[in-house]
């Protein structure tokens, strides 16, 4: 496929996509595997500390994800958190992918800033990193820096927003192992409310037909799971669904139990 982008991007004289950085085609074909071996969607629950993290990963996690929910939709962990957090679950055996976000950054938001947080992140040791991209000024540069670094970076398109095709495309294109869908504004229901199941059906079969993981979230809930199971992404993640009450409130191992069996 051949893309003009607009923001000078290499590629080879056949017009073929940027091969992705070494970690991250690493990280992409260690889910694959999973997915081989299992089948269906693997569950993402978000956790904002060690013990949630561990409490996560006994119950079933399939990816281990650190966010801070009260800090807004991508809100970042400390990053002596997300260190912690990681040798925390190696220590204990755990082979989980783990990734971070690195917080709610508004479009057109300094984009060294971000990326020199995305830096800081990946030294943390967690295998994906995942930043939101908000539709603005730049947002087409900012996917191509995000692909240009050495770190595995996952883009979150936010749903609340609509689909951009452009964007999307170019995100398919570039090196990226996974793209994800979430919402920005949790207080206006869940994706399915935002996005209709055949706008939910594109996103997957697009990113699917790139070569890419896709996944999916955004304040999904247990009655959600049919539909989950029906647009098979390869990544569904909660974090509300999770906790005893509300994405705010401690993770509850139990309820993490009970989505992990729902995907085995």
């Amino acid at each position: 496929m051949t893309l003009d982008t607009g923001v000078g991007l290499e590629r080879g004289g056949d017009g073929a996509a940027p091969a992705q950085p070494p970690r991250a085609e690493a990280v992409a074909a260690r889910l694959a595997r999973n997915a081989g071996a299992r089948g269906g969607a693997r569950l993402l629950v978000s956790v904002r500390d060690v013990r949630e993290a561990l409490a996560a990963a006994a119950a079933g996690a399939d990816l281990i994800d650190l966010k801070e929910p009260d800090a807004g939709a991508l809100g970042a962990v400390p990053l002596h958190v997300v260190h912690e957090v990681v040798q925390a679950l190696r220590a204990a055996g755990h082979a989980q992918p783990v990734s971070a976000t690195v917080g709610d950054f508004p479009a057109g938001a300094a984009r060294e800033a971000l990326l020199e947080r995305v830096r800081a992140t990946a030294a943390c040791g967690v295998d994906l990193v995942k930043v939101g991209i908000a539709r603005g000024d730049g947002t087409t540069a900012l996917l191509a820096a995000l692909a240009g670094s050495p770190a595995a970076v996952v883009p979150v398109f936010f749903a609340d927003e609509g689909l951009d095709e452009a964007l999307l495309a170019l995100a398919c294109w570039l090196r990226f192992p996974a793209l994800m869908l979430d919402t920005a504004d949790k207080r206006a229901g869940s994706l399915p409310d935002v996005l209709d199941a055949v706008a939910l059906r594109h996103f997957i079969g697009r990113v699917r037909g790139a070569g890419k993981l896709a996944g999916v979230a955004g304040s999904l809930r247990l009655a959600h799971i049919p539909l989950v199971r029906e647009l098979a992404p390869d990544i569904a993640g909660f974090r509300g669904a999770a906790c005893a009450d509300g994405r705010g409130s401690a993770l509850d191992p139990q309820r993490v139990a009970t989505l992990a069996a729902e995907f085995r």
